[in-house]
């Protein structure tokens, strides 16, 4: 009876210790994301497509990390160290990741090449472990507690975030070397606290998968169902209702949108040569705080309107409140509204953000087919996080660099229609189907 109630009790301090992994990508991404762009700004002055360049490389991350996560994701699934089979990883990937961010700065202001190859290693080095970080959670937390174990880490990262950002406020007055050097201190020292405080050998997963293998006398590797991903498309599109497929081209549209703005925002907001708003470097990467404060602190309340309102009109409003934030944006340029409408964005992206992976798992037309839909999601999220920059840019430099705001906008249109388009998501299920979908849900 003990164990049970051992089993179902939900540990917040081991999660909160869990999430330190994911608060080292939060912070160092975040911070990457506010000021090399700034700085690539910087190195394309005066070429006819620098927001098309610009965007380019600042998705450098993202097309190295759709190459190596799966891989060594799958890789970490099959390693058994003493240590476990996703600390190795992350302990040798943060201590990389933590070197070549420090190392960064030492290409601002001189040969671009020395910028793009700490870029290339530090994005590499983040690549080899941010799987891994992802995975532990689950391997440690039971599938009834995962959602909540999931807002948990997700909140890490977003904390991660503010830090970086307050961290680039702070820029203005120790300049970038030593900020940028802090925030590598402060990864290695959160993976110091992790790896004293989560011993991997006590997951629930990692001890029944070796205690198989020992019962077999050799390791069994881990074999998952491959996502087919060209299949899965076609057979969206022989749907006769396409709302599945309108849903999907709804959440490529958002993350358009949101990686494009904030990819390129800081630059907006500074005082380099596409500046608009005329603030120091630091605080143009401190502005984006803006919109990550709201949404961490309504993510969950929202999460609530849904089961009163509907989750197709919760993202029809939040789609609604981003569009006309990025309007006003645009039509009044000044640093006072600009901190409000990003209040107002954050708030709209927290209604549409919590809501999309569940519409598209309601949509799966089976429990079995929930981690098919899962692999569709992400895999149209980050294609648009890969071209949302390149996108946003290359309007900018079509429509000039006081237009960001609005040519971010112009696919929340887009988003919006598509919605309007998606006729299905909140289907009343039996109550086996419930239980059968939360099961195929809770073991993603």
């Amino acid at each position: 009876m003990s164990e049970e109630k051992t089993e179902e009790k939900f540990d917040v301090k081991k999660t909160f210790y869990i999430g330190l992994a994911f608060f080292t990508t939060g912070i160092s991404w975040s911070l990457y994301n506010t000021q090399v762009n700034q700085q690539l700004d910087i190195y394309f002055t005066g070429f006819l497509f620098a927001g098309l360049m610009v965007g380019f490389l600042m998705t450098i991350d993202n097309l190295i990390g759709v190459i190596i996560q799966p891989i060594m994701g799958s890789i970490s699934d099959n390693t058994r160290t003493k240590y476990g089979r996703r600390m190795p990883f992350i302990i040798i990937g943060v201590i990389l990741s933590a070197i070549f961010f420090a190392l960064i700065p030492t290409g601002f202001g001189t040969e671009l090449y020395i910028l793009l190859i700490w870029m290339f290693f530090f994005s590499l080095s983040m690549g080899f472990y941010r799987s891994q970080a992802v995975a532990l959670m689950p391997d440690f937390i039971r599938p009834l507690h995962r959602s909540k174990a999931n807002a948990v880490i997700n909140i890490m990262g977003g904390l991660g975030a503010i830090a970086a950002y307050t961290m680039s406020l702070a820029s203005d007055y120790i300049g970038l070397t030593l900020t940028f050097l802090i925030g590598s201190i402060i990864m290695i020292l959160a993976l110091i606290v992790l790896y004293f405080k989560v011993d991997e050998n006590e997951a629930f997963s990692y001890k029944l998968l070796l205690q198989a293998e020992a019962e077999e006398g050799e390791k069994s590797k881990e074999k998952k169902e491959k996502l087919k991903l060209m299949e899965s498309v076609k057979g969206i599109l022989k749907e006769e209702d396409k709302s599945t497929l309108f849903m999907l081209l709804t959440i490529f549209c958002l993350f358009l949108t949101h990686n494009g703005i904030e990819g390129l925002f800081s630059i907006y907001a500074g005082s380099g040569p596409n500046g608009v708003l005329g603030q120091t470097p630091g605080f143009a990467g401190f502005l984006f705080n803006f919109v990550a404060l709201p949404f961490i602190i309504t993510a969950f309340p929202l999460s609530l309107l849904a089961s009163k309102i509907g989750r197709r009109l919760c993202i029809k409003i939040g789609l609604s409140i981003m569009f006309v934030a990025l309007l006003v944006g645009f039509l009044v340029q000044t640093l006072t509204v600009t901190i409000i409408i990003l209040v107002l964005y954050g708030i709209g992206y927290a209604l549409v953000n919590v809501n999309t992976i569940v519409i598209i798992w309601e949509l799966a037309p089976s429990a079995k087919k929930i981690g098919t839909y899962t692999g569709l999601y992400y895999f149209f999220s980050v294609l648009a996080q890969i071209l949302g920059p390149i996108s946003v840019g290359s309007l900018r430099d079509l429509f000039g660099k006081n237009s960001l705001l609005i040519d971010g906008a112009i696919f929340l249109i887009l988003a919006l229609v598509f919605m309007f388009l998606v006729k299905r998501g909140e289907i009343e299920l039996t109550e086996e189907q419930k239980l059968a979908r939360q099961k195929a849900i809770s073991e993603l």
